[in-house]
């Protein structure tokens, strides 16, 4: 934990000591993004599982300026030139820290007394979680129509974050939760913390609705690499349909593990909209199913998980502007994605939960 905490002062502080020279020109945004299965109780009690992707959290900040200059970015910026080549850049469209919490559960939350305990640990997914520092740098080409992205994002799995977190919710019946409290914790991937990394390209593109005035629909494209505790790809689309602003359209409202990214738009519009998407993603490896350096009793092996797997969402959204350049920026949606297991049939289920975005621009 004294690890993770020192990773993340390293990277704020010279993000903070940059952003605070700027004149204040560029937008800034500041945020909170929230993944939690509870709400869909209101919506089917059914659904209210607290299993699979259980809940992620993040406070993120967002400011071009940030990735110009300094070591924190350099990284990025290498990647991001060796991918378009400097000649076919405008420039740095928004540069991303966030610092963030995602938490993974089986079915089975460990009911010490229940004889086929062993059955359904060694079938299910293994209790995970992830804390890191990400950071994110999005570059936008000439033409205004296509978003380039690099992420790296450092961080440790197998902290007892998550842990202490669901027991306490569980426990003590936070929001009238009668669910058990999880006892399957002690057996979790990479038990007692172990460092890891990830390295992300993503690349969007414009279809239809771009411009400088009102648009009322927007469709984009993307596709993605990621190598690290995840080494996969994803090919996937975002449409947006409502009151919008026809340069705001690089916005990835996929779970908090996808990221996020804006492309600045010069405009304070008010914008209302629908939005939804849907991405597939092919796997060769994910480390919160499979364990990384450590072994663990409950890992998987590459023949248990599913090599393609879809995610989708849908939901509303909306940018309020309160002056000239300051503005609210907020979305709801409901998720889902489909199984990831090839153990058992039983074990091989879709889950879905809410994703709650909202940021403060200036």
């Amino acid at each position: 934990m004294k690890n993770a905490l020192l990773i993340s002062l390293l990277v704020i502080i010279p993000v903070l000591r940059i952003s605070a020279q700027e004149s204040g020109t560029q937008i800034h945004r500041a945020g909170l993004l929230l993944d939690q299965d509870y709400f869909l109780k209101f919506i089917n009690p059914n659904h209210n599982q607290d299993r699979n992707y259980t809940m992620g959290a993040a406070l993120i900040f967002q400011h071009a300026k940030m990735g110009e200059k300094g070591w924190v970015y350099a990284p990025h910026r290498f990647l991001a030139s060796s991918i378009l080549g400097k000649s076919n850049v405008e420039g740095i469209s928004d540069a991303t820290i966030l610092l963030a919490n995602t938490t993974f559960t089986p079915d089975y939350l460990g009911n010490l007394h229940d004889p086929e305990s062993e059955y359904k640990r060694k079938n299910d997914r293994p209790f995970a979680s992830l804390n890191y520092v990400g950071t994110s740098l999005s570059v936008l080409s000439n033409s205004g129509n296509e978003l380039t992205t690099v992420g790296i994002n450092i961080g440790a799995i197998g902290l007892d974050v998550s842990k202490a977190v669901q027991t306490t919710i569980h426990r003590d019946h936070w929001f009238g939760n009668t669910s058990p409290i999880p006892y399957g914790w002690e057996d979790q991937i990479s038990e007692g913390g172990e460092p890891t990394l990830l390295v992300s390209g993503k690349k969007d593109w414009l279809l239809i609705g771009r411009g400088n005035t009102r648009r009322y629909f927007q469709l984009s494209t993307n596709a993605e690499l990621r190598l690290g505790y995840y080494v996969s790809s994803g090919v996937g689309f975002n449409a947006r349909f409502g009151l919008l602003d026809g340069l705001n359209w690089g916005v990835n409202h996929l779970p908090i593990a996808n990221g996020t990214n804006f492309v600045a738009a010069k405009k304070n519009l008010f914008e209302l909209f629908i939005l939804g998407g849907m991405k597939g993603n092919g796997w060769l490896y994910n480390a919160l199913l499979m364990g990384q350096f450590k072994d663990g009793p409950y890992q998987l092996s590459f023949s248990q998980i599913r090599k393609g797997t879809l995610d989708w969402n849908l939901g509303i959204g909306t940018k309020i502007p309160l002056c000239n350049t300051r503005a609210l920026r907020a979305s709801v949606m409901v998720v889902g994605r489909s199984p990831e297991l090839n153990t058992v049939k039983e074990f091989e289920r879709w889950h879905s939960w809410t994703s709650f975005q909202l940021y403060y621009e200036w």
